[in-house]
């Protein structure tokens, strides 16, 4: 039986897709996302993106503005691409779940289209290392899967995304701000936004400075 959930199967796939997914990934457009947290940094500040793909476009509007970037990402195609396409951020192959930086490292931290392939109990694992890597004052910004997404109020099974069968995850977004608060996130926005036809779940939280 296949476990849709083993990193070894994702990382697979996001290896196969990875051309695919560079050609097609335009027509998600997140420039208002990104113009919005754009504000809330200063000048040179440092910012994690966990899930960054093949760079573009979170990793790059960031280094373009002078940012101390870092990408992570598990797929070596992936990280292959990010290196040619924005060889002002460094980027490390990293599994999430392994990712370990000194506390308070980052200003941003950033997860685009990437924890909803998690376990929810994983997904609360890396909430709370998010949330340990923010400097004091510093945000996180990621996108959840929801009901508008899968038809349910809490999911765990597959979809198919790019001709490829991937594992989906998510709790309510009631629950979701049931677990941000309990981990200590301040100022908590939840919104469901349909960008490129599909319609996820988005939350940005700070960390008290």
């Amino acid at each position: 039986m296949i476990d849709y959930f083993d990193p070894d199967y994702l990382r697979k796939h996001y290896n196969e897709m990875a051309a695919q997914y560079t050609q097609n990934r335009g027509r998600f457009n997140n420039d208002r996302q990104l113009q919005k947290l754009a504000g809330l940094l200063g000048h040179q500040e440092r910012v994690l993106d966990l899930g960054c793909g093949d760079g573009v476009p979170v990793c790059r509007f960031f280094a373009e503005r002078g940012h101390k970037v870092i990408g992570i990402d598990f797929s070596e195609r992936m990280i292959d691409l990010a290196r040619k396409r924005v060889p002002h951020a460094r980027f490390l192959k990293m599994n999430i779940m392994a990712v370990d930086f000194p506390s308070d490292s980052f200003d941003l931290i950033t997860s685009f289209y990437t924890l909803f392939h998690l376990h929810k109990q994983d997904q609360t694992k890396v909430f709370r290392k998010i949330y340990q890597l923010l400097k004091p004052g510093g945000h996180t910004y990621v996108t959840l899967a929801s009901k508008e997404y899968t038809g349910k109020d809490e999911f765990e099974g597959t979809i198919t995304f790019e001709n490829h069968r991937l594992p989906y995850c998510h709790y309510s977004q009631a629950q979701y701000q049931e677990v941000l608060t309990w981990i200590g996130f301040s100022g908590l926005a939840l919104e469901n936004l349909t960008i490129g036809g599909e319609t996820m779940l988005w939350a940005l939280g700070g960390k008290p400075a």
